[in-house]
């Protein structure tokens, strides 16, 4: 390195002159006070220039002679390499001065950063990437569509939110039918019931009165007997129908129809066997249980006349107690979408019980929550509705005249039944209905066959809830075949007609 080369060095401000015999004389005029920045362009500012950093200090400090800062140093050649020992720093180089540093959080020019790299505090949005959440700065509307919902529910697997402002739904969208229609059968279905408790008050009252030395063993009249039994089936009957009903309103209500009390009828009157045949299965199901209880507290009685301690047979009568009450309450929740099964799906009575099993498989638990609070929601309305006339009903026993005691007692029993199930029916039967169809939108994708439906426009009927028929067995066939039932067919080159061998 020649002695002016060091001068240049100590002096950046200062230009260097050639060498003598380098063919060509210097520029006449003074030097210039600044070189360009690389690459050409306007001179930079002074070495004072606040904008200037050198990297390892302050602007113009050290460590900018040895090159580790963003951008070239002084006498710095092409592509930020110094120039080789003897040889004249490259036109536009020099005392170039660096842009500032980008902020903390930006990648520099070129260093292959994510594209929209933030800095600190100003990333994405919480949501970004999440199903349903917009990315950052999306325009309104950006995601997935909403489900249709053309009418109680939304057309997708359903909370429990869905369920119970469904059940009150299809109620407000249809008050003739849903109160109208179970007001009168309920009516029918109570009448009979509501005499024979009044008639067995009046026996009852009379077997207290007379002395047991009359013959008067029997506190019950044959009338009290046929009114009593007749009744309950008339009863059971009644709340079957009314089921298969509602539930048939409940699931035309889904895609958007207001069935009519007749339409309904229309839709319920051919599975009126089917319906009454799986109230019957599921009566005797009850029967079966209460049996099963009065074996077991049997059995407690039987061990503590054998002799056995008091103490256990009152643990093994409560253990046994509890275990029938766990054993009922499983079979309850699997078979109770049976009737919706029932109209719906149109299949016989064995094949019901056999669908609800399924349906509830893997979840059991949700069925049993949303069931158990329904029921208790069903029943504390129920209470509050019929307890003005369990009050009348209770004051009537101060009436002198029996017969009028009587029938005070009668009409108040019959009025506050038919209160209160005018009112919880429907909403039972709602919720069990939309819980079935929440079962299969989530198990078989019954939500994208009501959605179909729904945007064909067509008045569905009941047949939508029919299942599909099961693919054919054995393996799909091969490239080259026509299509066939139950099989995609492969696709096949631009152009080609389907169906049609390749």
């Amino acid at each position: 390195m020649t002695q002016d080369d060091g001068q240049a060095r100590r002096d950046p401000d200062r230009s260097p002159e050639p060498e003598p015999g380098a063919g060509g004389d210097p520029a006449p005029g003074p030097a210039p006070s600044s070189w360009a920045a690389p690459g050409g362009g306007a001179p930079e500012p002074p070495a004072s220039s606040p904008g200037w950093v050198a990297p390892g200090g302050a602007a113009g400090g050290p460590g900018h002679d040895q090159g580790q800062g963003y951008g070239p140093g002084p006498d710095f050649g092409q592509q930020g390499y110094p120039p080789a020992e003897g040889q004249a720093p490259a036109q536009g180089t020099g005392p170039a001065f660096a842009p500032p540093l980008p902020p903390p959080g930006y990648a520099p020019p070129g260093a292959g950063g994510p594209a929209g790299y933030a800095p600190p505090g100003h990333g994405p949005h919480p949501g970004y990437g999440q199903y349903g959440q917009p990315p950052y700065g999306a325009p309104p509307g950006y995601g997935p569509p909403a489900a249709p919902r053309p009418g109680i529910v939304a057309l997708r697997p359903l909370a429990l939110g869905d369920i119970f402002n469904g059940a009150f739904g299809y109620i407000r969208n249809n008050p003739k039918v849903t109160l109208g229609m179970t007001a009168i059968i309920v009516a029918l279905a109570s009448l009979l019931p509501a005499i024979g408790a009044g008639s067995f008050i009046s026996d009852y009252t009379v077997w207290l009165e007379e002395s047991p030395l009359d013959e008067v063993d029997f506190p019950m009249s044959p009338f009290t007997l046929v009114a009593q039994f007749g009744g309950a089936i008339l009863s059971f009957v009644g709340t079957a129908v009314l089921t298969g009903l509602l539930a048939a309103v409940v699931g035309l209500a889904v895609l958007g129809r207001r069935l009519s009390a007749g339409e309904a009828w229309a839709a319920v009157r051919p599975r009126l066997g089917a319906v009454l045949g799986v109230a019957l299965l599921l009566l005797l199901l009850g029967v079966a249980s209460f049996a099963l209880l009065f074996g077991v507290v049997a059995g407690a009685v039987g061990l503590g006349v054998a002799g056995v301690d008091i103490w256990i047979c009152i643990v093994a009568g409560l253990l046994g107690v509890l275990a029938w009450a766990a054993v009922n309450v499983w079979i309850y929740v699997r078979t109770s979408l049976a009737m919706p099964v029932t109209v719906l799906e149109r299949v016989g009575p064995g094949g019901s019980l056999a669908r609800s099993w399924r349906l509830t498989r893997r979840g059991w638990w949700r069925v049993f929550g949303i069931l158990l609070l329904s029921s208790f929601l069903g029943n504390m309305v129920a209470s509050v509705l019929s307890g003005p006339f369990s009050v009348i009903a209770a004051v009537a026993g101060v009436v002198e005249n029996r017969f009028v005691a009587d029938t005070i007692y009668a009409a108040a029993i019959f009025l506050g039944s038919m209160v209160a199930g005018t009112i919880t029916n429907p909403f039972v039967t709602g919720v069990t209905t939309l819980l079935y169809v929440d079962l299969r939108m989530r198990r078989e994708g019954l939500d994208l066959r009501l959605q179909a439906a729904a945007q064909s426009g067509a008045d569905a009927g009941p047949e939508i809830y029919l299942p599909e028929p099961p693919a054919p067995a054995g393996p799909p066939p091969g490239p080259g075949y026509p299509q066939q039932a139950g099989y995609p067919q492969p696709p096949g080159p631009a152009g080609a007609v389907p169906g049609a061998p390749v």
